[in-house]
């Protein structure tokens, strides 16, 4: 049987949360990449098969929001979870279509990373 590499993204300004999440997902079989903006990350989900990024809403440059929209043009299976520090974060509509519900926004910093596999492994299974 042949092991299919999940590709995983992280997108978030903060160096620091980007080595802890990406540690973690490692450790879950992921082969991960790191962006500090969305234009790097975009880049990143042109050029690689990407099947699920936690993303931060606030960047410099393009949000978050505008991020997801524009990656799943690209990669229309991709799935996201929102990891913000704005604890009154509401998906747009548009981020909505994309699977994204309020059950898929974690507030920063999240301390258990077992709940960012959990709500990425069920927003999975509704799609």
């Amino acid at each position: 049987m042949v092991q299919v590499t999940r590709q995983f993204l992280i997108l978030d300004d903060e160096e620091s949360i980007r080595q802890s999440i990406a540690a973690f997902m490692e450790d879950e079989g992921y082969n991960v990449f790191q962006a500090e903006t969305s234009e790097d990350a975009l880049e990143i989900v042109k050029n690689h098969h990407i099947d699920k990024a936690v993303v931060d809403i606030r960047l410099p440059g393009v949000d978050g929001n505008t991020f997801m929209v524009e990656a799943a043009k690209i990669n229309p299976d991709m799935k996201f979870v929102v990891h913000t520090g704005s604890a009154d974060y509401i998906p747009p509509e548009a981020v909505k279509a994309l699977g994204v519900t309020s059950e898929c926004v974690l507030i920063k910093p999240a301390l258990d990373l077992t709940v960012l596999v959990s709500v990425l492994n069920k927003q999975e299974e509704i799609l």
